[in-house]
């Protein structure tokens, strides 16, 4: 059976998920179960291809054989997703992923340079990439809680768990003081002039 959440801690799962192919795979995974050749044909790849990384995923426990259909002579396998959400941690200690976390924000100021807003850079990054950090271990916390705690939201959508692992994270986030400071931070330094 699916689970509604899956929280991914292993650094090595966080990469491979990453990699564009297979974010792309397990994207299309998300609303429906597939077979490598409707995986090809969408993705414009060869099926080789296509096995080798659904291979990777179902060794990562992020995908597994769904279901099998008779074709002829050949037998279909149709793949999805072991989890409708995966939460991972991109500041989970290690380097690689800490570099591509800070990276991601650095695209975030080009936003902001554009807007017309004026700050120090390194200031911003620093307390930016200290906040998402802060927020992203809530997350995580959150998540495996609910993961837990699957069996009793069943009758939830993804939509609601989501939306609540959100407002939770929120209250986390409130209730610490350094947080809260890094907030008060952000406003003063990200501002138009």
């Amino acid at each position: 059976m699916k689970k509604k959440v899956k929280v991914i801690t292993d650094p090595d799962v966080i990469k491979l998920m990453l990699e564009d192919t297979r974010r792309q795979i397990l994207k299309l995974l998300r609303n429906r179960e597939m077979t490598i050749s409707q995986l090809s044909e969408i993705l414009g790849k060869t099926p080789q291809t296509i096995y080798h990384h659904i291979e990777k995923l179902k060794e990562a426990g992020l995908v597994e054989v769904k279901r099998t259909e008779m074709k002829g002579n050949l037998v279909e396998k149709y793949y999805g997703r072991t989890a409708d959400v995966f939460y991972i941690n991109l500041y989970l200690g290690d380097e690689e992923l800490r570099y591509l976390a800070r990276s991601r924000l650095k695209t975030k100021l080009d936003v902001f340079k554009a807007l017309g807003y004026k700050f120090d850079e390194e200031e911003l990054l620093n307390t930016m990439d200290r906040l998402l950090e802060k927020e992203h271990s809530y997350t995580a916390k959150i998540s495996a809680e609910i993961e837990e705690k699957e069996e009793t939201l069943k009758e939830f959508s993804n939509e609601d768990i989501i939306h609540a692992i959100d407002w939770l994270t929120m209250a986390e986030v409130g209730r610490d003081e350094e947080a809260i400071e890094l907030l008060r931070k952000l406003g003063e330094i990200l501002k138009k002039e």
